[in-house]
């Protein structure tokens, strides 16, 4: 008796400059019932107010309680994850949202919840007509199914901010890990599934309610709890996937942008978590965050009361950008966004894999690239360059070192020892994380470049 009617996504993606999922040209998978054809998309952009897509009859941000309203065409007001008020701008470049990212409960918990609580909705008792008692306790139920599926779906799509709101530097953590396009593609999917949940629930709720006997009531709302079932099984990956996402996101590091921060930067394993176990307070205050096969330490120390942050970051390679991976572009990102001063380690006894020169051409690319930046370099594994750094000594004594600089201070030969680093850089710290030597000179050095800073 009752029409049928089928729920489907007719799911269409598009790359922008920040690719979400596209449906019939729209950002989001519609409802198509059928006898009823998705309207025409009108325009689609990105504004103050958030992501916004018109259909030629309706705003594509629409007040799911006020269907009638927007088949007029009214305006409705745009959900939390959509708009960016002022509350939202102010807190803009606020870090830590990651952490703060609502749980995302299995897809399986959500509608069997939902299902239980629909079914343990009881007879209006005010209601004396049995016909229409039973109309209105499946009208209801339809509701309660709604609402309990919609409510955990609604929070996931406020709860994710968007990556608008982001600090620079959390948005770069965003894009290195799980990538902003399968995040827009997560929220975006869930934001569309509660919107199909709501239409095929109110679709049956109202035409239970209206039925013309009992027993079509209940067939309607049989009928209306399998579509409203089925439809979000079908598409309850979104779910899944945000939780993931969710996971991996809570992993990342926290760096307080509004504490000053010393970023240990370096070719790989030149010695830089050794550094930022003896430079902060303690282990306990070291935390690893998995970042793809690498890790990220942050730690912090105290001068006086007063905290500091120092960060450990991925090692980089002398090569051109486009031929770095994600954990040297994190590296860049954190020089880049965060107010960092910079350690730069550098390992002169060759174990570390890079060769003194390429070590050389990475710190003259960042001291280029970051002139802003405070700086202090770092002789790693000082006690085991002991005779290296004292010949040195000895040479730059006697203003008789045997590098040689072009006009332009460039190296004219591409092959260094030990010693000649030394000399090329007579100023930097010497510092053995196994004997501990050398480590509070260079702790005074950090707070004189502190105080000059403020």
């Amino acid at each position: 008796m009752a029409m049928s009617q089928r729920a489907i996504f007719l799911s269409t993606f598009r790359c922008s400059r920040c690719p979400i999922i596209q449906l019939a040209r729209s950002s989001r998978p519609v409802l198509a019932v059928e006898g009823s054809p998705p309207r025409a998309v009108r325009e689609s952009r990105f504004d103050s107010g958030g992501y916004v897509r018109e259909y030629s009859d309706s705003p594509w941000i629409q007040n799911d309680d006020n269907a009638e309203h927007a088949a007029e065409g009214t305006p409705q007001p745009m959900t939390d994850y959509q708009k960016e008020d002022d509350d939202v701008q102010k807190k803009k470049r606020i870090v830590g949202g990651f952490q703060q990212l609502p749980m995302v409960s299995p897809s399986h918990e959500i509608i069997e919840s939902a299902l239980k609580r629909a079914d343990r909705v009881g007879y209006n008792k005010k209601l004396k007509n049995e016909g229409a008692k039973a109309k209105n306790r499946a009208a209801r139920q339809l509701d309660t199914l709604m609402k309990e599926l919609t409510k955990p779906l609604g929070k996931y799509e406020n709860g994710f901010m968007h990556p608008d709101a982001l600090h620079p530097f959390e948005r770069a953590l965003l894009s290195l890990s799980v990538g902003e396009d399968r995040y827009l593609h997560a929220v975006e999917g869930v934001v569309s599934l509660r919107k199909s949940v709501v239409g095929v629930a109110k679709g049956y709720a109202g035409r239970c309610s209206k039925s013309p006997t009992k027993k079509e009531a209940l067939d309607l709302r049989d009928e209306g709890f399998s579509q409203v079932e089925s439809t979000y099984k079908r598409y309850s990956y979104v779910v899944e996937e945000l939780k993931e996402i969710a996971k991996s996101l809570r992993k990342l590091p926290v760096v307080d942008p509004d504490v000053t921060t010393v970023a240990l930067v370096g070719a790989p394993n030149v010695g830089k978590s050794s550094l930022v176990q003896l430079l902060s307070s303690g282990l306990p205050e070291v935390q690893n965050y998995p970042f793809t096969t690498r890790s990220i330490k942050v730690g912090h120390f105290f001068v006086n009361t007063e905290r500091y942050q120092v960060t450990d970051t991925p090692g980089l390679l002398s090569r051109a950008d486009e031929d770095r991976n994600q954990m040297e572009m994190l590296t860049l990102a954190s020089l880049q966004y965060l107010k960092t001063s910079v350690l730069f380690v550098m390992d002169l006894t060759g174990e570390c894999g890079t060769t003194l020169y390429d070590q050389w051409r990475i710190r003259e690319e960042l001291l280029e690239r970051f002139p802003e930046k405070q700086w202090i370099d770092v002789f790693s594994k000082a006690d085991i360059l002991e005779e290296d750094l004292d010949r040195a000594d000895e040479l730059l004594l006697a203003d008789n070192t045997p590098i040689q600089l072009d006009i332009d201070g460039r190296l004219c030969s591409g092959s260094l020892t030990a010693v000649d680093m030394a000399c090329l850089i007579p100023h930097a710290a010497r510092v053995s994380s196994i004997t501990g030597d050398g480590t509070d000179s260079l702790k005074e050095r950090m707070i004189a470049m502190f105080d000059t800073a403020t």
